[in-house]
């Protein structure tokens, strides 16, 4: 059962003990908890054969997909573009001066 305090007749510095004493009993419970965790979790994955990153990264499927470009600026191959995001300058300048968009598809693209 749960031990009454009076702390009412407590001086502060008595309250501040026990919530002092307290506050280091509730850490020390809290790490033995994770430390029984910890070993809950590496037994499942020594016994499922994954490892912590299978089971706990971050995946985002759309994140790191590259999308091959599909437009190309006729005055420098380097400069190339998917269509998707922010039109680049160079193709944002030509269109301005009244040029098509399909003027700079690549030929090859699938």
């Amino acid at each position: 059962m749960i031990k009454q305090i009076d702390f009412e007749s407590m001086s502060v510095e008595e309250i501040e003990s026990v919530i002092a004493s307290a506050s280091r009993e509730i850490e020390k419970r809290r790490l033995a908890d994770a430390k029984k965790i910890k070993k809950q979790i590496k037994r499942l994955l020594d016994d499922s054969g994954l490892s912590f990153d299978d089971v706990f990264e971050e995946r985002n499927p759309r994140k790191g997909r590259k999308v091959p470009p599909k437009y190309q600026n006729p005055d420098n191959p380097e400069e190339k573009w998917s269509g998707r995001g922010k039109m680049p300058v160079w193709m944002r300048e030509k269109v301005e001066a009244g040029a098509d968009r399909e003027d700079f598809l690549i030929e090859d693209n699938d």
